[in-house]
């Protein structure tokens, strides 16, 4: 019998209790009755050796793309172009479309990534999770990342790479917040378009998951209720980023319902929006299990079902039928066709390989390294304790649980497994060196008689996750009370006292967070994540981790999570905007970070006060680095609307930079400001309109402290933004 990993064998199992494990073609054969479906071939293709009966048509080189799909979908049968739509018969291959023989095409070959190659068997890299390196604010950093998965993916022999991931964050609760690169949708587009760039250097990349899937608990069949200008701007808004800037490869229709349409049926998400208004041109895939009819799902535009030939087991019938049109099909399997010629992997006898050698290679480990390093978050540091004095700090503990314990992130599609990893007491004992004793354990034993205590808490694969694999939604925004009283007990008897946390988003801290005198955000690291704990604790590097998500002193500070309702309504305001809106202060705002050096932010500069709305604004800001370290400095700028009656955020972030500067220099850094990404999406036109008006720009350290201001102006009343 086939093995089967954990989630084959809890799917088969369901699907068998439901009568679905039917017999289906896989052959890639015509069935019988199918008759000739050919299109017309012109002369010119024919003469460089067209279809003929004896021999398949890809062994065809000298076509253009679009002649080769011509060329190959002409020659399909219905049941071998349905076949192109879907994954194996049910109870077969999770991970895989099917190879068609006869005509030299290959099947799709799947891989999940949000944070590395994940694999049923077999070791990858393990990067930090996707927002732990959104916390670096370094595209290219995401770029390169995304690289290295790209190249590992195809090393290991797969030809498609299941991410990013680019929901946004609404609540701090979603299980899956981890997968994601935080709350604002404009980060998430950028963040999301260097990562795919950068998985295309080699694979096809898949943004994931359109739309609206934000809950976890109820993910399946939620009823995701948005306003068409929330949705515009807070939930679709960096997909349209992502597909108009690096024509990504792969959609993926998530679970749920928005607006009483599951997704993977929903015209206006996927014909009219995606398709249409956006023009994209690759391929509409449905998360695994998430389709939910035949017709509907066709009709709407889901070009491929995964992970079994379940409802598309139907399409055939459904097309001789009437209710679905070939023309369809045909559009769905270009899509697919063209998308294997544009990677360089449609045809079986057209080798496409990687090099298995950059699997965990030392420069993917190294990056992985720098990754954890730059996005790791310095949250409190009293009295500079931090870094820590190798001289002067003679014992040092490690306690918890999560000590010597590395957690890497949820069990569900994102988990990858590494051949090691390393744990925060091994990580900070290595970087420690031979003057320091680094002691450990589980309790607050080993914290009585030392210069410094380290105490490590962490959120479980339990507390946050996948809930097919034992997560969900958390249940509380704490670590859980074992952990809160152990802080507290060694913050009691230890001279010094750091909290490292390992979790996908904010915790809320009233029971500790004024026992301890440093608290870093670790997030889920990675593989080399406590060598990067070491390098940061002990000075070896500087802090230049930044949250995108807004950490508030109370879990009631947040807005309604609804994640156990089956319809929720998401909200205009989420985020820092939620914050702003109901004038809330929070305990670490949107973008806020601690370094071991200080900066100071002078003379903002807007050399063009009148813009027009098609336009780009390069502000400028002088920062000098008035601390003792090297360090890097993030100015971040916020906008503020005219006011015009139209419903907006109080400020809106609009662009950043990064600046490394050594200690004393000053530097003019420039902050390029897109003036359409300033639109907003008016319902009465149905289109997206930069307004005319004053603008205040602001710029600052972070959200909640933004010293520099400065207006400017667009020209154009309600000018339409193509």
């Amino acid at each position: 019998m086939r093995r089967f990993g954990t989630l084959g064998l809890i799917c088969l199992l369901a699907l068998k209790a439901l009568g679905c494990d039917r017999p289906e073609l896989t052959s890639g054969r015509p069935a019988p009755g199918d008759g000739d479906t050919s299109v017309p071939v012109s002369p010119e293709v024919v003469e460089r050796g067209g279809i003929c009966d004896d021999a398949p048509p890809l062994s065809i080189q000298a076509h253009t793309t679009d002649e080769r799909v011509a060329v190959i979908a002409g020659s399909m049968s219905l049941t071998e172009k349905v076949e192109q739509m879907a994954g194996f018969t049910v109870g077969a291959e999770l991970f895989a479309t099917p190879d068609n023989e006869r005509l030299n095409v290959r099947g799709f070959k799947f891989r999940d990534g949000p944070r590395g190659v994940r694999l049923e068997d077999g070791t990858a890299t393990c990067f930090p999770v996707a927002v732990a390196r959104a916390a670096s604010w370094d595209l290219e950093l995401e770029r390169r990342v995304g690289a290295a998965m790209g190249a590992e993916t195809r090393g290991l022999g797969h030809n498609l790479l299941l991410a990013p991931t680019v929901n946004t964050l609404r609540h701090p609760g979603w299980g899956r917040g981890q997968e994601t690169y935080g709350e604002d949708p404009w980060l998430l587009g950028r963040m999301g378009t260097a990562s795919v760039l950068g998985i295309q250097e080699h694979v096809p990349a898949c943004a994931k998951h359109y739309a609206g899937n934000n809950i976890e608990d109820t993910r399946m069949t939620n009823n995701a209720i948005i306003d068409e200008q929330t949705l515009r701007e807070n939930y679709t808004r960096q997909f349209e980023m992502i597909v108009k800037e690096s024509d990504v490869a792969c959609v993926m229709a998530a679970y749920n319902q928005v607006n009483g349409r599951y997704c993977c049926e929903n015209i206006p998400l996927l014909r009219d929006l995606l398709k249409g208004e956006w023009a994209f041109d690759g391929i509409v895939l449905s998360d695994w299990f998430a389709a939910k009819s035949t017709e509907e799902s066709a009709l709407a535009g889901l070009d491929v079902e995964m992970p079994w030939r379940q409802h598309y087991a139907n399409l055939h019938h459904m097309v001789t039928g009437g209710q679905v049109p070939e023309s369809v099909i045909d559009e769905a399997v270009e899509r697919i066709l063209r998308i294997k010629f544009k990677f360089g992997f449609a045809l079986l006898d057209e080798p496409f390989e990687g090099d298995p050698a950059v699997v965990e290679s030392d420069a993917h480990i190294a990056l992985a390294r720098e990754a954890a390093r730059k996005g790791m978050v310095l949250l409190k540091n009293d009295d500079d304790l931090l870094p820590l004095d190798r001289e002067g700090v003679s014992r040092l503990a490690v306690v918890g649980r999560w000590a010597d314990e590395a957690r890497l992130g949820d069990a569900g599609s994102s988990d990858v497994r590494p051949s090691y990893a390393v744990a925060p007491y091994s990580g900070i004992k290595n970087v420690a060196g031979d003057t320091v004793e680094v002691l450990t354990s589980r309790d607050a034993a080993a914290a009585a008689d030392v210069d410094v205590a380290i105490v490590v808490v962490a959120l479980t694969q339990e507390d946050e996750g996948e809930a097919i694999f034992g997560g969900g939604d958390r249940n509380r925004l704490t670590v859980s009370e074992d952990q809160e009283n152990l802080v507290r007990e060694v913050a009691s008897v230890a001279p010094k006292t750091i909290v490292i946390i390992k979790a996908g988003g904010p915790i809320t801290m009233e029971r500790f967070i004024d026992h301890v005198d440093a608290i870093v955000m670790a997030w889920y690291p990675g593989m080399e994540g406590g060598h990067a704990m070491g390098d940061l604790l002990f000075g070896d590097a500087n802090f230049e981790g930044r949250v995108v998500q807004t950490w508030a002193h109370h879990a009631d500070d947040y807005p309604e999570f609804g994640n156990r309702l089956s319809e929720t309504e998401f909200e205009y305001h989420h985020g820092y905007r939620h914050f702003d809106y109901f004038e809330t202060e929070p305990l670490y705002p949107f973008g806020y970070g601690l370094s071991y050096t200080t900066f100071e932010f002078e003379n903002l500069s807007l050399p063009c006060v009148a813009i027009t709305p098609a336009g780009e604004l390069l502000a400028t800001v002088e920062i000098e680095n008035t601390g003792p370290l090297a360090g890097v400095a993030i100015p971040q700028l916020y906008v503020s609307f005219p006011e015009t009656g139209a419903r907006r955020p109080v400020k809106q972030l609009a662009g950043f930079a990064r600046v490394a500067l050594e200690p004393g220099e000053r530097r003019e850094v420039t902050i390029p400001v897109r003036i359409p990404d300033l639109a907003y999406f008016d319902t009465s036109s149905g289109g997206w309109v930069v307004v005319e008006g004053e603008y205040q720009a602001r710029v600052g350290p972070h959200a909640g402290d933004l010293p520099l201001s400065a207006s400017f102006s667009v020209a154009g009343e309600g000018v339409p933004v193509e």
